[in-house]
C-alpha cells in the first residue's frame, strides 16, 4: 500500500491519566501494532469552525466589521485513520482493544509529523470499523477525538523559574535576652542578580496561556508583574502546598481546591503568537515560581 505517512518521522499517541495507552506507528517493520494509513489524520492541521455572528449592514453592502475579540473557535474534531496488525487473531484484537480502554475518561492525543509535537485533550466520541474480515489484519478503521479546548499545544514547553530577591526574614531584633535593640539592623538576604525576572515565548499561531505555579513559602502572598502592565496579586499564604494561577481559566486553585477569592488583581495574561511576555516577581520569600507556556496552534 502506498503510504505518505512512512516516508517521514512520525508518531501518534495516546494517554489517558498521565499513562501511555498505545502508539501509533510504533516502528517502521509495519509487523504488528497500530499504522496511520494513507488517508492520514483528518482534523488536525485545519482551523476549526469559527463561531462568529455577523450583523448584515442595513444600508451599503455585507456585514458589519467584526472585532479580533469576537474571533473565536468551536470545538475540535480530529478523525484519525488507521489499521491495526496483529500475528494471530487474538493478538489482533488484543491491540485494536486498547483503545476501548478510553471509554468515560479524559484523553490526550499526541502527534509528532513533519518537525511538529504538539497534543489535543478531548475524550474518544466514536470508533469506526469497515474493512472485511481478515484473522491478522484491519485495515480500514477510523477514530473520532472530541477536544472541546481546540488549540494545538507543544508537547515540550516553555519555562522559566524565578526566585524572589528578598527572603523576607530579619528587621527588628532584641536579643535573646530583650535586653535592648540589636545594630545593624537586617531585613533578610538580598539578590543582586535577576533571579525574580524571566521570559515565556509563543512560536505557535495562536494566543497561548501561561500556568504559574507557586511553591511555598510566602508568607505575605504572590504578586506577578506582566510586561504591557498587568499583574496577578494573590494575597493568601503559600506553604507545602503549591499554589496554581491558570490564566486560560482565570482561576487560583491549591490542592485542587479554588483560592480564587484571594486574588487581588487579576491581570491574568497571554503570550500572543510569534510573541513574548515578560514576568517578573515582587514578594519576599523562600519558595519560587514555576513559568510554563506552551506553543499554541489554533
Amino acid at each position: 500500500m502506498s503510504d505518505l505517512w512512512t516516508m517521514y518521522p512520525h508518531f501518534g499517541e495516546l494517554y489517558a491519566g498521565g499513562t501511555l495507552i498505545c502508539r501509533f506507528n510504533p516502528d517502521d517493520s509495519r509487523s504488528r501494532g497500530l499504522y496511520v494509513t494513507s488517508n492520514g489524520v483528518e482534523g488536525w492541521d485545519t482551523m476549526p469552525d469559527a463561531k462568529v455572528e455577523l450583523t448584515e449592514r442595513g444600508q451599503g453592502d455585507g456585514a458589519h466589521d467584526v472585532p479580533e475579540s469576537d474571533l473565536i473557535y468551536s470545538a475540535r474534531t480530529v478523525t484519525v485513520h488507521y489499521e491495526a496488525i496483529g500475528l494471530s487473531r487474538g493478538e489482533l484484537l488484543s491491540i485494536m482493544r486498547k483503545i476501548n480502554r478510553l471509554a468515560h475518561r479524559n484523553a490526550r492525543l499526541r502527534f509528532s509529523d513533519g518537525g511538529e509535537d504538539t497534543y489535543v485533550d478531548g475524550y474518544l466520541a466514536q470508533m469506526g470499523r469497515s474493512s472485511a474480515w481478515h484473522p491478522t489484519l484491519e485495515n480500514d478503521l477510523t477514530l473520532h477525538f472530541v477536544c472541546p479546548r481546540p488549540e494545538r499545544l507543544s508537547w515540550t514547553p516553555h519555562r522559566c523559574q524565578l526566585k524572589p530577591t528578598s527572603d523576607g526574614r530579619g528587621g527588628l531584633f532584641y536579643g535573646g535576652a530583650r535586653a535592648g535593640l540589636v545594630y545593624p539592623l537586617t531585613y533578610g538576604r538580598q539578590a543582586t542578580d535577576s533571579r525574580n525576572v524571566g521570559t515565556l515565548l509563543n512560536n505557535g499561531s495562536s494566543r497561548a496561556y501561561p500556568v504559574f505555579t507557586v511553591y511555598g513559602g510566602f508568607d505575605s502572598g504572590v504578586i506577578l508583574q506582566f510586561s504591557g502592565g498587568s499583574s496577578i496579586r494573590w494575597t493568601g499564604s503559600v506553604g507545602g502546598t503549591p499554589l496554581v494561577l491558570d490564566c486560560r481559566l482565570g482561576t487560583a486553585t491549591m490542592g485542587g481546591r479554588d483560592v480564587s477569592r484571594y486574588l487581588m488583581s487579576r491581570g491574568f495574561p497571554t503570550v500572543q503568537s510569534g510573541g513574548s511576555l515578560s514576568v517578573s516577581l515582587h514578594s519576599a520569600g523562600t519558595g519560587y515560581v514555576d513559568c510554563l507556556v506552551r506553543d499554541t496552534w489554533m
